[in-house]
């Protein structure tokens, strides 16, 4: 089996068997294996959770930081996992339709790093801590996870089935992700996640 296992300072370490485990603030274990993973949800440093992981990760150590990459307003009507500590959107949505998805276009938020950036240092985190993205079904948050490794962040997890999955075969969400997993989600902000 393979493993991707995270060591306290952000280094992936692929290993066969028992995860090596050193002294540091958070030991990430996942066994999503990188050559599974799509071309729109994988990134440079291929270091991904499915929900049930992430949970779990968050659960051990809750110091490691949470992010929901999507629109506020996709957060405000489709919940999000319980425990994410900011939104900070990869892009907002416009008023702009596409004919061809018929869906509202996305602008890219230009200052999504810099809005990191803020968050993590307000945190008292640098970055090689580790951070857990997330979004709708894995696409935005490997988006947001290029950027933050384009800027220098080491150790960046993305959540390859987001909060609501991937689209089953007659378009609904319903066959994976952090909510169709009855992993803990709400509707409510904490107090300071609202971007």
């Amino acid at each position: 089996m393979l493993l991707r296992t995270l060591i306290g300072a952000g280094f992936a370490v692929l290993v066969l068997g028992s995860p090596i485990t050193k002294a540091g603030p958070a030991n990430i274990q996942s066994d999503v294996d990188a050559a599974t993973v799509t071309p729109a949800k994988a990134t440079p440093l291929g270091l991904y959770l499915t929900p049930q992981e992430a949970h779990r990760a968050l659960t051990e150590n809750p110091d490691i930081l949470f992010i929901d990459v999507r629109d506020p307003i996709e957060v405000t009507f489709i919940g999000h996992a319980e425990g994410v500590d900011k939104i900070i959107p990869v892009g907002i949505a416009t008023r702009e339709v596409d004919p061809e998805t018929g869906q509202y276009r996305m602008a890219a938020n230009q200052d999504f790093v810099a809005n990191v950036d803020e968050f993590v240092a307000a945190q008292g985190k640098t970055k090689t801590d580790p951070i857990i993205v997330s979004c709708r079904s894995g696409s935005r948050s490997a988006l947001a996870a290029r950027k933050l490794i384009d800027a220098g962040y080491t150790n960046v997890w993305n959540l390859v089935e987001g909060f609501e999955g991937d689209k089953a075969p007659d378009g609904t969400r319903k066959s994976n992700g952090w909510r169709n997993a009855h992993l803990p989600w709400t509707y409510k902000l904490a107090h300071g996640v609202a971007w």
